[in-house]
């Protein structure tokens, strides 16, 4: 037969039981100690966060309480100058280079055909008045890229010593804020005053809008011109032009002595002109010449040769200096209508970037000659010296 089992000590139970309690004792503390733990690990995970150029922003500040707009200014000078990659919130130096360089290149590529050459010139003007400024921006953030000022260098030195201390031990990461804190803001403070002193860097995002406006405006002025250029009722039509002064060439008593002398010319077998021939020789000349800028000896001689050749068929003095004279008289005429139509062409300007007085600058209405000469005055300040 079976033997039968021993019961069990009474001694277990109790030691069980008092293992429950201790433990039930002992859980509120390990819990609060899990607590502080978690505490001491996030604690640590921010401290390795502040040695940053955003995560000191806040003790720099509370350091120097009466600059922190200052110190802000600078933080600002620094990013958009130092910032290599894309911002869609904000523009960095890098970008305004992209831009720059991007608009240079869309300026190069607009096209004004089906235009006659002297409206053409007149664009052409302009067009060379925004590849100036945007390659005369370029040129400046390269050099500045290549000769940063040293309080740029001094932050970058900065910001490398932070990467060396948020690698280190917490007691050293620590010990070291402080003082890495009060550089911090010094370096703040040297940079707003360096953003000051290089103005012109403020004022690369409005002067790539004015680059891109006159762009945009180029764009679409040559359709405009040539539907004005086509419609007989536009003062800017050649044929109507041509029309009017050929009218006016032959009437009155001086248009009288003229048809009577042009008539004595035809009889001596010599080549005459008629007012319908003389309208033709007008659109034809109109539509032709290069220029009417007659300011200097240099164009007055373009403009003659051009109108030598034109009018070679004719017999000289008569008619051909008079015919000349008239024609010359033509270029100036459709040649100035055709600058104030280009030129006073309405552009809006929306940038309201402070000027060097303080003021609010950028009027809401400009024409076009007025926006290629403010890029011209504006593109001084961005020269490489």
């Amino acid at each position: 037969m079976f033997a039968a089992r021993p019961s069990p000590p009474r001694a277990i139970p109790a030691k069980i039981s008092l293992i429950k309690n201790q433990a039930d004792e002992l859980e509120p503390p390990l819990l609060k100690l899990q607590e502080h733990c978690l505490l001491l690990f996030e604690a640590e995970e921010q401290a390795r966060r502040l040695p940053t150029l955003p995560g000191l922003l806040a003790a720099a500040k509370e350091q120097n309480k009466r600059a922190p707009e200052t110190m802000e200014q600078g933080l600002r000078f620094l990013l958009f100058v130092t910032r290599e990659k894309p911002d869609n919130r904000t523009a960095s130096l890098a970008d305004s280079f992209a831009s720059a360089a991007a608009l240079e290149e869309r300026l190069r590529e607009l096209e004004f055909d089906q235009l006659p050459p002297m409206a053409v010139s007149l664009l052409e003007q302009l067009r060379r008045a925004g590849i100036r400024a945007a390659d005369t921006l370029k040129a400046y953030i390269e050099d500045f890229q290549k000769y940063p000022p040293g309080e740029i260098k001094a932050m970058q030195e900065f910001r490398s010593q932070l990467v060396e201390v948020r690698n280190s031990e917490l007691s050293v990461l620590i010990e070291k804020l402080p003082p890495l804190t009060a550089r911090y803001g010094n370096l703040l403070l040297d940079l707003a005053a360096r953003s000051q002193a290089l103005r012109q860097i403020e004022l690369i995002p409005a002067f790539l809008r004015k680059i891109k406006l006159l762009h945009d405006s180029l764009q679409v002025l040559p359709a405009q011109l040539r539907e004005q250029l086509k419609s007989p009722a536009s003062p800017l039509n050649p044929e109507r032009v041509a029309a009017e002064q050929a009218v006016d060439f032959f009437t009155g008593l001086r248009g009288v002595m003229l048809t009577f002398k042009m008539l004595l010319q035809s009889l001596g077998g010599r080549k005459a002109v008629s007012a319908a021939e003389l309208q033709q020789k007008t659109v034809d000349i109109l539509n032709n010449c290069h220029s009417h800028a007659a300011r200097t000896e240099a164009q007055q001689t373009k403009i003659r040769l051009f109108l030598e050749e034109r009018l070679a068929e004719y017999a000289k003095p008569f008619p051909f200096e008079l015919l000349m004279d008239h024609m010359k008289r033509i270029i100036t005429i459709h040649g100035g209508q055709l600058e104030q139509a280009i030129h006073g062409w309405a552009v809006q300007e929306q940038d309201t970037t402070p000027d060097q007085g303080g003021r609010e600058e950028g009027q809401p209405d400009t024409t076009l000659a007025r926006l290629a000469d403010k890029l011209e005055i504006w593109g001084e300040r961005f020269e490489v010296i």
